[in-house]
This record gives structure tokens, sequence and C-alpha cells, in this order.
């Protein structure tokens, strides 16, 4: 082959790719950064190069890379579709972002969502596993968003095609007769967060699977003098009863609806319970008015609230702003309690000696995860060790350079 014809053919084969000279993750873009990562995609079947129509863009953030097909007609338009995705990336992590994209792009020359194929193709595995629903490690969920409102609904099936089925009845349902018949029948993965204190704020956090089909029988509830007495007060009946099994675990479980002040008396009278575990949202109509914390009520009665999210960026962008510092625990659900129940101490919990419980347990996760300092460290200079600070934060060389007043060189250094 001739030098010519050789040029031809690498020209000919060459697929159009982001610039080299990309800005480094972490690194907010500018327009030409944009546009300098766009570019028109192909691919190669039966020997012949097919060049699409649409613009992409190759983001690459914290060791993953991930192609996005872009909406945007024009080359404007595209760029800033890839700017408004990169910012989502940094706010709210990949996995978000990734199954947020696939439903902005809806019907764009995809499936229709009534049916089969447009939710195979957005089956997925979830991340965690509640204990009390049962369900299989390798069963898939798919996320559901219908008019502003998305939860993740877990089909039960290991089977594409089955799991498929389902999600396609699930989401007709949603369309016909709303998001509540659906709610009613088919369980969802939600995040419930416990409000320990509100300044610093204080949260232990978990998943738990709504069970919609399981039932809590009376016979199960014994007065054990050993345990506290727990009284669960929820709307939600598949969220009551998968936090019912949590409680189970570690208190004497006693259930409760109550919409108004009176129905909540009538119930504290007629439990007696230790504490109160109840949904935020019900708070202020039942005359308690320090949601976000626990609360006293009485000489020794605890009140303690928790919030319900559909997914957890929705948890952390919800925290209150203005606290001295921020501390949030992912636990088990079969943990939910403790802050104040741990397994190994069964102890009356009252006013006294709650602060210091819930201190001790945060605390105590903090040094669990405190490791002795690495001899290598101790080597290193104050400035070194400013320098590997930042970039355990993900900083690239000159935003530690212009945060430390020194030059990228020296950081290289």
């Amino acid at each position: 082959m001739t030098a010519l014809g050789k040029s031809l053919f690498m020209k000919q084969m060459s697929k159009q790719r982001p610039s080299k000279n990309l800005p480094k993750s972490g690194k907010s873009l500018k327009v030409d950064d944009r546009r300098c990562r766009i570019f028109k995609n192909s691919y190669t079947r039966s020997g012949r190069r097919i060049l699409l129509k649409g613009w992409s863009v190759k983001i690459q953030h914290q060791s993953q890379r991930h192609t996005f097909s872009l909406l945007g007609k024009t080359k404007n338009e595209a760029a800033n579709e890839a700017k408004s995705v990169y910012d989502a990336i940094l706010a709210k992590g990949w996995d978000a972002t990734l199954r947020e994209y696939q439903h902005r792009k809806k019907d764009n020359g995809n499936f229709s969502k009534n049916g089969v194929r447009y939710w195979k193709e957005r089956l997925l595995l979830r991340r965690y596993r509640f204990p009390g629903s049962g369900e299989s490690d390798q069963d898939l969920a798919t996320v559901i968003d219908h008019n502003g409102t998305q939860h993740l609904f877990l089909l039960g099936t290991p089977d594409a095609d089955a799991a498929a089925i389902k999600a396609q009845t699930i989401y007709r349902m949603i369309a016909e007769r709303g998001w509540s018949a659906a709610c009613e029948r088919f369980s969802r993965e939600l995040i419930v967060g416990l409000e320990w204190c509100a300044n610093p704020i204080l949260w232990t956090y978990t998943t738990i699977h709504t069970l919609v089909a399981k039932t809590i029988s009376a016979d199960t509830v014994r007065i054990n003098p050993n345990l506290q007495r727990i009284l669960l007060i929820e709307r939600d009946d598949g969220t009551r009863r998968a936090l019912a099994w949590c409680l189970k675990q570690q208190a004497c479980l006693l259930e409760a609806t109550c919409d108004t002040a009176e129905s909540f008396a009538r119930a504290l009278a007629m439990h007696k319970p230790h504490i109160v575990l109840l949904n935020r949202n019900l708070a202020g109509r039942l005359g308690i008015h320090s949601a976000g914390q626990i609360a006293v009520l009485g000489q020794n009665l605890l009140v303690l609230t928790y919030s319900v999210y559909s997914e957890g960026n929705h948890m952390f962008v919800s925290t209150p702003g203005g606290a001295e510092s921020y501390l949030l625990k992912r636990v088990m659900p079969e943990h939910l309690l403790d802050p104040i129940l741990k397994m190994d101490d069964r102890t009356d919990v009252s006013n006294d000696n709650l602060a210091s419980r819930t201190r001790s347990y945060f605390e105590g996760s903090q040094q669990a995860h405190h490791h002795p300092e690495d001899p290598g460290l101790a080597k290193l200079t104050r400035r070194e060790r400013e320098v590997l600070a930042l970039l355990s934060k993900g900083r690239v060389d000159k935003e530690i350079a212009q945060a430390l007043g020194i030059s990228a060189w020296t950081v290289h250094g």
C-alpha cells in the first residue's frame, strides 16, 4: 500500500474522539473544554463505518468513564447538555446520574414505556438487600419515573423477561390509577433516616424494602420486660411493616395509627411505651414541635422522628443548613436503634443517659474507622501532609497549588 493510500485508509477507519487536552477530574468545565469533548460517534457493521447523526461526549471522573449520547441537535446545545451531565456527576455521583440520564432520554428513538422492551433495557441489580424481605441478591429492580415522581421498584425475580413484564405492569398501573395504587401493591426501595440531633447533625440511615404482602401477627407482640417498648407510628402500611421488622430485632414493638393529638394521647395511655418512633411528617399534627431531634414528653418518654426518601440523594439534600458539623452514618436495618439500644446493652433509656449514649455511639463509630498511623506518614513534612489531605478529597494538582499558594511543580514534587 502506498503512503497516500495508507493515509487515506487510516483516516477512513479512525473515529472522531475527544481532544487529549481535557480538564482533569474535579475541574469545572469551560465552554471551550466542553466543545473539545463533543464528537460524532461511529460504529462499524459488516466492514462499513457508520457515523451517528447525534453528538456524543465522553466524561471521565474518579477513575470511571462513560460515553453519553446527547439529545442536543446543534453543537452548542450538545455542549450545554454535556455540562449539565458533568455537573450532575459531581453533585450526585455516577449511579444517580446514569439513572436520571436514561430517563431524560425517554422515548427519543427508543421503545415506548408501555412496551416490555423499554423496561428490559432499564433493569438493574440493587446495591442493598433488605433481610426482612427474604429476596434474592440476584433479583432485579427498576426505577420508574412518572409525572415528576420516581421510585425504585423491586421486581422479585432474576429473570430479565419476567422482570420487564412486571415493570411494565407497575408503570401501567401508575399511569392509569396513580402512585398510591402501585405503592400499595408493589414493593419499593426506600431510605429511612433517623434524626438523633439537630446541631451537630447526627443521623443514621438505612435501606428498607416496603413489605406489601407481609402481615405481622398480633401474637408476635409480646411484653418482654427485658426489652424497651417502642411505639411505631407510620401511615404507609408497607413502610410500617418494614420498620416493624427492623424494630423487632432490638425492642418490643407496639404499633398505632395516629392522625391527631387526641389519638396520639390515647395510644400513649394504652401502650405505655418507653420510646415513640414516628414519621417526621406526622410530628406537627401530633403536637410535637421539635422534629429533627429527640424530644422528651413527660418525664422519660422519648420521641424520635425519622424521614423517608425515595433515594439517598434526597436525604443528603434535605439536611438542614447552618449546623456546626454533619455526621450521617449508614447502618444495617437490624441495627436501626443502635445509638440508644446496642445489642449488648438492654438497660433502660432515659433522658438523663440519652445524650451520653448517642454521643458515645457516634464517637465510637468514628474511632472504628481510625487506623493507627502508617510509619511512612510520620516521615512526611507538614506541607506534604497538606497536599496528601487535598489529594484524598479528589483535588487535582492545579487546585492543590491554588489552595496552598504553591506552584503545580511543587505539588508534583
